[in-house]
């Protein structure tokens, strides 16, 4: 009785004989009292007088017929018996096999196999389940292979500035080299790279996990941006790039986190710094939107970026040139903070680059209640 297959077809099954026996019933009654009344409209034809006790009743021929409709009625009863039988089993086969193939799909999605799909059918309830249940199979896929590439990729970002610093404290400590300051210097930056790319992970997973605490205030995005264009301008001019912001005037106050916005227009101004050549500009800018949101760019002369790199620039350790070195290149994780900082605001980032003219980051922020 735990199988839905036959409790359905006991279902049907029950439903007829009640349907089909309170049917007969009704039809017998009728017959008799509909024949009853004819007989004795027509009593000269139809009724005797019994030989031996003297008794007016039906004839044999009307005895005969009534015996014949109750047969006929029976056999009908239960030749509709079986097709409700026949019809309640087909259903039921039809209803739960669908659902049986989901259990079944759904049991090798739960041992680990994620790429199990099951058959669309039908556009019914059943097919909504089966479409939401592949929805889900493809998404915890997709979310899969993301944390294996995750794991590799820490794992490759990991392994370099540690072999750095094991490859010099072995020497060290093998007296082949002597720990100066200058070769202690190098490992110490290896150190500091380390702790960055390790507290940078551990905001984003914060981040993703929706677990991170933001600590809003309102806050001058105008003096804000300026603070962070300040801290570049000695770079910027070391390496003959311009530096600029340009700030509507009358900016709103801004509800944020002021600390990881500026990470993000930090995170921003570095990548621009980091591609941009000698002679070139970098632009700050703020505007007001008409939805009282307020858009701020980071705009450069750099390289720029290729069309089919361009919607991968916020994804994990994406890297466009593969081949590039990791100190110049960074870890691949500053973009993708960057948009989980400004998505946790309520806000939204998009990219737009032209190979060789320049790259531009645009973010919105909503203004302050």
């Amino acid at each position: 009785m735990n199988s839905l297959s036959i409790k359905l077809s006991l279902l049907f099954a029950g439903l007829a004989l009640l349907s089909i026996g309170a049917l007969a019933v009704w039809v017998n009654q009728t017959v008799n009292a509909n024949f009853a009344s004819y007989c004795e409209q027509h009593s000269t034809t139809c009724l005797c007088v019994h030989p031996e006790t003297g008794m007016v009743g039906l004839g044999q021929a009307e005895q005969d017929f009534l015996q014949d409709s109750q047969r006929s009625l029976g056999i009908a009863a239960v030749v509709a018996m079986a097709v409700a039988v026949a019809l309640g089993v087909i259903v039921s086969i039809l209803v739960t096999r669908p659902m049986r193939e989901l259990a079944a799909s759904a049991s090798k999605v739960a041992s680990g196999d994620l790429a199990q799909r099951v058959k669309h059918r039908s556009d019914d309830e059943v097919g909504e389940v089966s479409a939401a249940f592949n929805t889900m199979a493809e998404q915890l896929e997709m979310k899969e292979k993301s944390r294996k590439q995750l794991l590799a990729d820490v794992a490759h970002e990991l392994r370099n500035p540690l072999s750095i610093v094991q490859g010099n404290l072995e020497a060290w400590l093998d007296g082949v080299i002597s720990p100066t300051p200058e070769q202690i210097a190098p490992v110490y930056d290896e150190t500091v790279l380390l702790n960055r790319l390790i507290t940078d992970l551990r905001e984003l997973s914060l981040a993703e996990a929706g677990q991170l605490k933001l600590e809003i205030e309102e806050t001058d995005m105008a003096g804000l941006i300026n603070a962070e264009v300040a801290v570049f301008q000695a770079r910027c001019q070391e390496k003959e790039i311009s530096l600029s912001a340009e700030l509507a005037e009358g900016l709103p106050r801004i509800d944020i986190d002021s600390g990881r916005i500026r990470q993000v227009l930090h995170n921003l101004l570095e990548n621009a710094l980091r591609f941009s050549t000698p002679g070139g500009s970098i632009r700050v800018s703020a505007l007001k939107e008409k939805n009282n949101g307020v858009v701020i760019s980071v705009s450069d002369t750099g390289s720029g970026i290729d069309p089919a790199d361009l919607p991968h620039v916020f994804d994990h350790f994406y890297k466009a040139d593969k081949a590039r070195q990791r100190s110049y290149g960074g870890a691949g994780i500053g973009l993708a903070l960057v948009r989980k900082y400004v998505e946790l605001h309520g806000g939204k980032i998009r990219a737009e680059s032209e190979p060789g003219k320049g790259s531009t980051f645009s973010f919105t922020l909503p203004v302050a209640s």
